[in-house]
């Protein structure tokens, strides 16, 4: 008898342990096209409001490109053929905290948020924060590369051959890298106005510029998954909408008889 409920003790941890459900990092916030979430095997179609789980595998088809919201604030976006997981994510409203993300191929936008940032791609690894970033992960002649384009703030770049102690290169807006397997890292290039352009546009779900929603939109869309806790404010509706208030007559004993 002790043994089977030793046994039924150690099935019962299991399953409110290793089945207890992720606690949500981001939430989709736009898809244009087709886009997947992988997530222990299984494939998810990524719509407006889905949330999105550490170690998560997000991936867009021909002519898909999504965009998520996360909890800190960052907004990344990405591009048709893309391919990136969220492989850290620690935020608190009393720590910086950290995310990393890992960028397989195809292209991203990210907007940074209060997070520590980093994103790992085949050659380099990128680090800001409080910036706007645009990725390009591919492959050419056989070689992986990375293309990073600073547009505002600062980043920091290290290849991934980088002895310890390497110094990063660092890009200013307008400045971009590109990094090749097996070469040396290259001194930053400023990338023309026309170039910079086809880049927001490939990693934008509407072809315009992205902007972070207001307190409202946000709340509505992330819902839950906000660890800050928002306070409602009640707003007065236009005087031409206000309803008549109607005022019920009162008994008041004013301790007077007549």
């Amino acid at each position: 008898m002790k043994c089977f409920l030793t046994t039924l003790c150690g099935l019962m941890l299991f399953f409110t342990t290793g089945h207890a459900a992720a606690e949500p990092v981001a939430s989709v916030v736009a898809v244009r096209g087709k886009a997947l979430v992988e997530r222990g095997g299984k494939k998810l179609e990524a719509q407006p409001k889905l949330a999105i789980e550490l170690q998560d595998m997000v991936e867009t088809s021909a002519g898909g490109r999504v965009k998520i919201l996360f909890i800190d604030d960052s907004v990344l976006t990405l591009a048709e053929k893309s391919r990136m997981s969220v492989d850290t994510f620690v935020h608190s409203r009393s720590d910086r905290g950290k995310s990393l993300f890992n960028l397989l191929d195809g292209k991203m936008r990210a907007v940074v948020g209060k997070t520590k940032f980093e994103v790992k791609t085949p050659t380099v690894v990128a680090a800001a924060r409080g910036t706007v970033i645009l990725f390009d992960v591919g492959s050419q002649n056989g070689q992986p590369f990375t293309r990073i384009t600073c547009l505002e703030g600062i980043v920091d770049v290290r290849s991934l051959t980088d002895a310890p102690g390497t110094p990063p290169v660092l890009l200013s807006p307008g400045q971009t890298i590109v990094v090749t397997s097996g070469q040396a890292m290259p001194a930053p290039t400023p990338l023309s106005p026309g170039e910079i352009d086809k880049l927001k546009r490939d990693t934008s779900t509407s072809g315009a510029e992205i902007k972070l929603p207001d307190a409202a939109l946000r709340e509505a869309i992330v819902g839950t998954v906000s660890v800050t806790p928002v306070v409602a404010i009640p707003v007065a509706p236009p005087f031409d909408r206000q309803q008549p208030v109607k005022l019920q007559p009162t008994k008041v004993d004013i301790g007077v008889k007549f």
